[in-house]
């Protein structure tokens, strides 16, 4: 289908747009509601069972897969992070 349309993958579409996110998230100020939420843990307990797959449990994950480390650091830095991102879009199988 891809190379039908010549467009990309949805899939590597969302991952990339996590990744950008993230990077925004990342750099913007602490008294933003978006970075407070972003850092908070809720405090309620979680029920029996296997645990929900969090968002940012899946961003870690590609990112692991990725091979990239120090990610925090490497946000701050909007040169090193578009490279990071740019590298997602191209790996197929994030």
């Amino acid at each position: 289908m891809r190379l039908l349309y010549g467009e990309l993958d949805i899939v590597t579409e969302i991952k990339e747009g996590r990744l950008r996110w993230l990077g925004h998230v990342e750099r913007i100020s602490e008294e933003r509601a978006v970075k407070r939420l972003y850092q908070n843990t809720p405090e309620r307990s979680r029920s029996v069972g296997r645990p929900r797959l969090r968002w940012m449990d899946d961003v870690r994950e590609g990112l692991r897969r990725m091979g990239v480390t120090n990610w925090r650091i490497r946000a701050h830095k909007r040169d090193d992070w578009k490279m990071v991102v740019k590298e997602a879009k191209v790996l197929q199988g994030l």
